[in-house]
């Protein structure tokens, strides 16, 4: 079957990205990596990178938006199959951890540029924090209202929870295997312990 133009350039499009992400992957550092590098590793010319991205500040952006898309997508999919009786918190940190074990480069990335104030893509990925956030908020004022139970600033409950598990999250890579379970567990209580404190606070 032949391939469309257009087929063809978002093909060639992914590739890059999963060159860089890949890279990620293997410990290097995104400022390490050059657009002639970059373009070998996809297999295309060095100037055919321009037809896709400006510049590697381009890719990177993209990387990013494309990182909060995944995760927005894997937290909605936790959401509408968690059955009752399992528990939603449990099984939506133990997914976002698994996300960020599978996808340690990016995820190291995004943290550390969302910290970095020099940084070109501190506003994308602080954008991202952000925009989990909001979803997070969203769906908790949802819940709430569906359970008929009161609750007190989402919105700031949905803030420290982002913060504690993408925290937790990066924290994790960098400690041997045998000691992140307890670390978990530590996570998922700090969730419950901020989400009946909003309860609480909406009880009066």
């Amino acid at each position: 079957m032949k391939v469309s133009r257009k087929q063809q350039k978002a093909e060639t499009r992914k590739r890059l990205m999963d060159a860089v992400a890949a890279e990620l992957a293997s410990g290097r550092s995104f400022d390490t990596l050059s657009l002639r590098e970059v373009a070998k590793l996809a297999g295309i010319a060095p100037t055919s990178f321009y037809r896709h991205f400006h510049d590697m500040e381009g890719l990177g952006l993209a990387l990013i938006e494309e990182q909060g898309k995944t995760l927005l997508t894997l937290m909605h999919r936790v959401r509408e199959q968690t059955s009752e009786g399992k528990s939603l918190i449990r099984t939506s940190v133990e997914t976002l951890f698994d996300y960020i074990f599978a996808n340690q480069g990016l995820s190291r990335m995004i943290m550390q540029e969302s910290m970095s104030r020099q940084s070109a893509f501190h506003v994308a990925a602080e954008k991202l924090l952000v925009t989990m956030s909001k979803d997070l908020s969203d769906f908790l004022v949802w819940d709430a209202k569906k359970r008929g139970v009161p609750l007190g600033y989402p919105r700031l409950a949905a803030n420290s929870t982002v913060a504690i598990l993408f925290t937790t999250g990066i924290a994790l890579l960098d400690m041997p295997a045998e000691d992140r379970d307890r670390h978990i567990e530590a996570a998922i209580i700090k969730v419950r312990m901020i989400m009946r404190g909003s309860e609480a606070m909406g009880q009066g």
